[in-house]
């Protein structure tokens, strides 16, 4: 299975070219030449990238929770759909980011890349910087989240 990982800097143009670290291309290995997914994230101001396989079993999860009979149900699914798009990726690693993704996620001249699992999450470089001081450390992470076993047990 292929796991993204590690933080990367990088820089984007005014037509919104950026190159994908070598790494992250290296990682997909044959996936790289398939279609990526762009998703505006829901929860914070950054967008994730998704080599298309992972992106159709993410979506597959979601539909299988949703009835398209149901009203809201299918007002989500309107949402969901609009909120992302699929882009190819040239043999360099260039992707271009739609102008409305940019804007999204307040994109501007620095980005940082950041390997999530299957996903990259990508970000402006100062809204990463300030979204990272106010997150934890990781070791306080680790002990509330993963250290107390029997609350860990409970869930």
């Amino acid at each position: 299975m292929m796991q993204f990982s590690a933080r990367y800097e990088a820089l984007i143009d005014d037509k919104g070219r950026v190159v994908l670290p070598a790494a992250f291309k290296k990682t997909m290995g044959d996936m790289a030449e398939e279609p990526l997914v762009i998703e505006k994230d829901v929860y914070k101001a950054c967008l994730n990238i998704y080599p298309q396989k992972y992106w159709n079993k993410r979506l597959n999860e979601i539909k299988e929770r949703l009835n398209p009979y149901d009203e809201t149900d299918d007002e989500l699914l309107d949402e969901l759909y609009e909120n992302f798009c699929t882009i190819s990726m040239a043999p360099n690693g260039r992707i271009n980011v739609p102008s409305d993704f940019r804007d999204h996620a307040r994109i501007d001249k620095e980005v940082i890349f950041v390997g999530k699992g299957e996903s990259i999450t990508m970000w402006d470089g100062r809204t990463y910087v300030e979204v990272k001081k106010q997150r934890k450390p990781l070791r306080d992470m680790y002990r509330d989240r993963l250290g107390n076993n029997s609350q860990n047990e409970q869930k």
